[in-house]
């Protein structure tokens, strides 16, 4: 029997210390009818060098450079040449175990209205595994598209694109929002709804690398805007789709756009200026089903009830906040 063939996508950017490793990953996997798809996002550093001696060594390599424009830009450009039956994602700082799309596989084979198949993952920092994560049913559960596709839009389940091996056909039409941060958030969910069946082995396959850079960098004021556009495209599908869920996904986005406007008040960042004209016709448009909302931690209500008083005293109490350093405690610190 010929095996199908499975079309790997690696994003490549700024990760000389990283690839090798990644890389060998793959190439290693006994399951050897791949198609790896390095996308050089216009890397300044020798990637580009290393990706291609990597196509003289494995013919099962293609290279692609383009000129840089994100993760989500280099995901589309894989999605767009791969012409296998089945698609991968590998961010290029991590790797996978060995056997991964051989026991992936295997859950295709044995059952044809499987459509995608999720595993676990390790999260691993200076090479010792600090958690489990993405451990969302035992191995052998089968689930609806439809029913794993709701639990993503209420965020019950992560919308990580690289702990599943997907049938081709669930991307079709399916990109990701270029220049977007989290783009996961607003992507993923559509390759689910297009799935009759997941299956689920919990095994993690995939090792994620948490490097001590991201750890300590600064927090992002942007970042929560971002997540909140990821969730308020989950709440725009739940409303027509899922309209029992519609609420509590509306509360999700909401937590965000108002943890945009509390770093916006109490930081002045520039780069958030643009979103005011988006976020508060959103927080204020649906004001009744955020309060009510009893998933929403009470300090947070606490905010919005301030806010939906008096803007100007929201104002200085995120500016009061920010001073003496309370936004965990408020609920606003970033995902």
């Amino acid at each position: 029997m010929i095996e199908p063939l499975i079309s790997v996508i690696v994003p490549v950017y700024k990760v000389e210390q990283y690839l090798i490793e990644c890389v060998t990953s793959i190439l290693n996997q006994t399951y050897q009818n791949l198609e790896i798809l390095l996308i050089d996002d216009g890397s300044p550093d020798n990637c580009p060098q290393m990706c291609d001696k990597f196509a003289t060594m494995d013919s099962r390599i293609r290279v692609i450079h383009k000129t840089n424009g994100g993760l989500a830009d280099a995901r589309n450009t894989g999605l767009e040449n791969a012409t296998g039956e089945y698609v991968a994602f590998v961010d290029s700082d991590d790797w996978i175990d060995l056997n991964t799309y051989t026991e992936m596989m295997r859950v295709f084979l044995d059952n044809q209205n499987i459509d995608i198949v999720c595993c676990s993952a390790s999260r691993v920092l200076k090479n010792e595994v600090v958690d489990e994560c993405f451990s969302y049913y035992d191995s052998g559960t089968i689930k609806s598209g439809a029913e794993i596709t709701k639990r993503i839009l209420l965020d019950e389940i992560g919308s990580q694109v690289v702990k599943g091996l997907y049938k081709y056909k669930c991307w079709e039409a399916v990109r990701f929002p270029i220049g977007q941060l989290y783009e996961d958030i607003p992507t993923t969910y559509k390759a689910f709804m297009k799935a009759g069946q997941v299956a689920f082995i919990n095994k993690p396959f995939y090792k994620y690398r948490m490097n001590e850079a991201s750890i300590s960098t600064t927090p992002n004021p942007i970042k929560p805007y971002h997540i909140y556009l990821g969730f308020k495209a989950h709440y725009e599908c739940a409303e027509k789709d899922f309209p029992e869920i519609s609420e509590q996904c509306c509360a999700n986005a909401a937590h965000y756009a108002i943890s945009t406007y509390f770093h916006y008040c109490s930081e002045k960042p520039k780069e958030l200026e643009c979103t005011i004209n988006d976020i508060l016709p959103f927080i204020d448009r649906h004001k009744k089903v955020i309060l009510k909302n009893k998933g929403i931690p009470r300090s947070r209500i606490m905010a919005l009830k301030l806010y939906y008083t008096s803007n100007l005293l929201f104002k200085v109490f995120c500016r009061v906040f920010h001073v003496i350093g309370l936004q965990k405690f408020m609920g606003f610190e970033e995902k």
